[in-house]
C-alpha cells in the first residue's frame, strides 16, 4: 500500500518495509511525523502505515485485509520503530 501510494506521487520505493526504511534517507521521529510520512512498527520494521495527520494513520492490518484509518494510540507508540519521509 505505501509503495503504491508513493508511486502515484512519482516516488519509487523498494518492495519490503525493511528495504524502504533503508533506502529513504530522510528519517522522522514519532513527534516529527507529517502527513504522508511512513511509520514503521515492531522490532523488524515488519509493518508500515502512512501518517495522515492529527494522530491518525492508514494501514492494512494484515495481508488481504481492507485498509483502515486508525488512531495512533499508546500501543502504536510503544511499537514504533522509525519513520521516513519519501520524496524529500
Amino acid at each position: 500500500m505505501a509503495q503504491a501510494s508513493w508511486h502515484k506521487a512519482g516516488v519509487k520505493l523498494p518492495r519490503t518495509t525493511q528495504q524502504i526504511y533503508r533506502a529513504v534517507k530522510h528519517k522522522v521521529s514519532w513527534k516529527g511525523a507529517k502527513a504522508g510520512d511512513l511509520l514503521f512498527f515492531y522490532s523488524g520494521r515488519s509493518h508500515v502505515g502512512i501518517y495522515v495527520g492529527h494522530g491518525y494513520m492508514i494501514h492494512a492490518p494484515n495481508s488481504g485485509s481492507h485498509v483502515k484509518k486508525v488512531k495512533l494510540t499508546h500501543y502504536y507508540k510503544s511499537q514504533f520503530n522509525g519513520g521516513v519521509r519519501p520524496g524529500y
